[in-house]
């Protein structure tokens, strides 16, 4: 087995089985404390260096658990940009056999763990690391599969899709914090309504995209959640581990498909649910290698003529095999089968021989040009 894969993952309540009895508040400078038993915790704003302290120590883990380990992904409020948090980094590692993990338990007591076992959570492994005094890393084993990682991943990409939905979780565990400062099951039954009620949005809202999913002969077409889309800007990595398997980086690297990404992203946050195929890309995989090949979306929403823009980008090591061909091809079919969509077109540079090819391929013939550009349009656009 190769590299395992690493993401990031918001889990909402796995801080509650860590062992802590008692919650004291008090007010330091900008930010409000916790103190749990004997461990200072903080509540503080989001801190970028999180995302490093996961990858540092993922790495760790990777060399101990080596090909037992399926993926790790990134848990708790610090996986979310944005979302006030304890500092304290969760792991969540993917494991192809949950009972092998216990044949471990000497090694992460070697790296500063403590070994927990289940710990509250049937099927579970739990340890847990202080640094100088202060916690500083859970981690929580679960084997590959099992629906609880589906179920936190859902959580999670929907609090990153929804930046003000986690900000009010944000908000609400900081007044629960002041108001039940030392009783902690209340704290936990103050918060629970509304992780609940997130986790069924969150499912519901899944559901969703994943009924966006298009299949061809070789490709599979994957819409892509803001969350998701944040990932590639950021940590392809992680949306590696989330989809399980590898994407092209120079796909998605040039400076003119990072300006892109960044306002499909705005665009999928402020846009209605039920316009989300139109604002997304679908990242283009081949089946047969299980690899993110390339991108493919729309401009927008069909426009007040039912006409509607397509684009696409393809890793040129999977050019001239007909894989973006067949992707447009497929796109443009499901585009037509909407009712608000009359027309797809595509404009492609006049010296750009290779994109025109694909485009006539596809079924759309010639309409306008610029001096530069020409204009490509299939279906019936209305005057």
């Amino acid at each position: 087995m190769g590299r395992p894969f690493v993401s990031i993952l918001c889990v909402s309540c796995f801080w509650k089985h860590t062992g802590v009895t008692r919650l004291c508040v008090g007010k330091l400078a900008s930010y409000r404390t916790i103190v749990a038993m004997d461990h200072l915790v903080e509540f503080v704003s989001h801190r970028p260096q999180w995302a490093e302290m996961f990858k540092g120590e993922a790495v760790l883990l990777q060399e101990l658990f080596g090909p037992q380990l399926v993926a790790i992904h990134h848990v708790g409020s610090t996986s979310v940009p944005g979302l006030k948090a304890k500092p304290i980094i969760d792991l969540l590692l993917e494991v192809s056999d949950i009972k092998q993990v216990n044949h471990f338990n000497e090694p992460m007591r070697q790296l500063g763990y403590e070994v927990m076992g289940e710990y509250g959570l049937p099927r579970r492994r739990y340890f847990r690391k202080d640094v100088d005094g202060r916690r500083k890393y859970h981690v929580h084993a679960w084997q590959s599969g099992d629906i609880e990682i589906e179920r936190h991943l859902a959580f999670r990409d929907y609090l990153i899709a929804h930046p003000a939905h986690a900000e009010a979780y944000g908000n609400l565990k900081e007044k629960l914090a002041a108001r039940f400062a030392g009783d902690r099951e209340q704290y936990i039954s103050g918060k629970d309504a509304f992780c609940k009620e997130t986790e069924k949005w969150a499912l519901a809202w899944q559901k969703e995209l994943r009924a966006y999913e298009l299949t061809s002969t070789r490709l599979r077409l994957v819409p892509l959640s803001a969350a998701q889309i944040q990932f590639c800007l950021t940590r392809p990595d992680q949306l590696e581990a989330e989809l399980g398997h590898l994407i092209s980086r120079r796909v998605l690297a040039p400076p003119v498909v990072q300006h892109a990404l960044r306002v499909k992203k705005q665009r999928l946050i402020s846009a209605p649910a039920l316009e989300f195929a139109w604002h997304t890309y679908w990242l283009i995989v081949i089946q047969s290698k299980t690899f993110g090949a390339g991108l493919i979306g729309f401009k927008g929403v069909p426009d007040n003529n039912g006409e509607v823009e397509i684009g696409y980008g393809i890793d040129t090591a999977w050019r001239n095999q007909g894989y973006t061909t067949e992707a447009t091809r497929r796109l443009i079919d499901w585009a037509l089968q909407q009712e608000s969509c009359l027309a797809v077109t595509a404009w492609s540079d006049k010296e750009n021989v290779a994109s025109a090819r694909v485009l006539q391929k596809v079924g759309m013939e010639l309409g306008r040009e610029t001096e530069e550009q020409y204009c490509w349009v299939i279906g019936d656009s209305e005057p």
